[in-house]
């Protein structure tokens, strides 16, 4: 059986689903750009959606820094370094990234580097403490955690 091709959609119920997309969570203004090239609609239309979600709030790169640093080193076990890179690629400003990495807790980001070598440790094998260290380092410099932090945290436990 052939599909029939969709109805081609109204400005007005692009509008509609582009908010729909933004409030289910945040978003940054190339995630909203690439969804709205989805849709078959005129190019100064699609500019005029975006001015509108824009200006209404619905979409903003400062919120959605913070919120996309706060759950990657909250949930994901992420270092600075790798988010600031992950951000960069979303084409956020570097002073907004600058800003939203500024509010990290430090106290929880150093205690989520001790708990990822910590739980790590009891799996890497090694022959010497020294090589054991450098495997675990490698690890957390994998996962965006600066190198510095790493080997202080590391002299700790």
């Amino acid at each position: 059986m052939l599909k029939t091709p969709a109805k081609p959609l109204t400005p007005d119920q692009v509008l509609d689903k582009m908010a729909k997309y933004c409030a289910y969570q945040e978003r940054c203004v190339k995630d909203v750009r690439n969804k709205l090239m989805t849709f078959d609609i005129p190019e100064e239309t699609k500019i005029k959606i975006l001015d509108y979600l824009l200006d209404n709030r619905f979409v903003n790169d400062e919120r959605f820094a913070q919120s996309f640093a706060r759950g990657k080193v909250n949930q994901s076990g992420w270092g600075l370094n790798k988010i600031r890179f992950h951000l960069m690629q979303k084409g956020i400003d570097k002073d907004i990234i600058d800003e939203a990495l500024g509010q990290t807790n430090e106290e929880v980001y150093r205690q989520c580097l001790i708990d990822i070598l910590k739980n790590k440790s009891k799996t890497v094998k090694a022959a010497t403490d020294f090589e054991k260290k450098r495997k675990l380092a490698a690890y957390a410099m994998q996962k965006g955690f600066e190198s510095s932090l790493v080997w202080e945290v590391l002299k700790e436990i």
